[in-house]
């Protein structure tokens, strides 16, 4: 693919995913946005529980996971990072990579910081094995 091409995610996949966080951000455990972007930063599907700007969400996964990917194999770690969880102050931050040959893509969580992070990590990791259920 040259660099000017974007992904097309077909628009079942999109109502899918949709669905997809939709139940994710119902789980009740602090969870305030979900997005599932593709690898070079475009949306595919966003649940939030305020509003977010979520091409800027997008656009921080795509480089976020390529960081991690990078920062993996360079350290000679393994050939794929499995999650980024970032903890600040007000939250957390998980960016965990959907593995679908036609069309990979990334989901990033925001999270409150009342957020139990093994719940979080639960939840995100399930949506993951959804999404490759699905799309796989």
């Amino acid at each position: 693919m040259s660099e000017n091409q974007q992904v097309v995610i077909p628009k079942v996949a999109q109502v899918i995913s949709a669905k997809i966080l939709s139940q994710l951000i119902q789980t009740d455990c602090g969870i305030e946005s979900a997005i599932l972007t593709t690898e070079d930063g475009f949306e595919v599907a966003v649940e939030s529980v305020g509003e977010v700007d979520s091409s800027k969400l997008a656009a921080m996964a795509s480089s976020l996971s390529a960081i991690s990917n990078m920062s993996v194999s360079e350290s000679n770690l393994g050939t794929q990072y499995q999650s980024l969880i970032i903890e600040s102050d007000g939250g957390y931050i998980v960016i965990m990579d959907v593995a679908y040959d036609k069309f990979p893509m990334i989901l990033n969580i925001v999270a409150s910081k009342d957020t139990v992070l093994g719940q979080l990590l639960y939840h995100a990791r399930s949506v993951v094995d959804a999404f490759n259920k699905t799309f796989g």
